[in-house]
């Protein structure tokens, strides 16, 4: 596979960006196998284009010192930690994404924050904001220059539910009738009356406390 994305990479006119994380957590996946150093190294072999990946865990040590030449894109995703500890249980903390960010950010690494899933709580707007309140205190200088966001809502399904209700019984229940609606078969997403001040409040908390880092685009 790292072979046909070279070949795609170095053939193509303009840099291409691959996503290599959809299916893993692929930090997570290299404490076992270690592949990602492998594959980081590799892609660094390439004249053209990057590879990208999102994760919630901040084991990067082993990835700090590779010879990645500036083709690996990292994408931490975040969300209040009180979010993190009921509903992505098992995953690393907020305070540790962000330091392991800022030092994937310090060892030339291209960044990004991937602000998702974005869950809308009884008490969404004091959360987020205390995330963005942090993440402009404990963000470096180096990662806020350099950094881009990403903003995802959660979509939710009955199969995920029932699934999640068995298996953690003690877990936030996340499907809200009063707020959600149909989107395909079995799937659930935020109403546009509660996404969109959702959406607003969140583009002018990161403005008003991060400046003005680019927001590739919120769904």
């Amino acid at each position: 596979m790292i072979d046909k994305l070279l070949k795609t990479a170095d053939s193509s006119h303009k840099d291409l960006t691959f996503e290599i994380g959809s299916n893993s957590d692929l930090v997570l996946e290299n404490t076992i196998t270690g592949n990602l150093e492998w594959t980081i190294e590799e892609f660094g072999k390439s004249s053209k284009g990057f590879i990208t990946f999102p994760t919630k865990f901040d084991k990067v040590e082993s990835l700090l010192a590779l010879d990645h030449r500036g083709r690996t894109i990292i994408r931490m995703s975040v969300n209040p930690q009180r979010v993190i500890q009921k509903v992505e249980l098992g995953t690393s903390s907020l305070t540790n994404r962000i330091k392991a960010l800022n030092q994937m950010c310090e060892a030339g690494y291209r960044v990004g924050l991937l602000i998702a899933p974005v869950v809308l709580v009884d008490d969404w707007m004091a959360q987020y904001s205390e995330l963005i309140d942090i993440l402009s205190d404990e963000l470096s200088k180096k990662t806020k220059k350099e950094l881009f966001i990403e903003i995802i809502f959660m979509t939710y399904s009955f199969v995920h539910r029932a699934i999640n209700n068995e298996a953690l019984p003690n877990a936030l229940e996340l499907y809200d009738k009063t707020i959600m609606t149909g989107r395909g078969r079995g799937r659930y997403c935020y109403r546009d009356n509660a996404r969109e001040p959702a959406e607003k409040f969140l583009r002018e908390a990161i403005l008003r406390k991060l400046g003005k880092i680019p927001i590739l685009y919120v769904v």
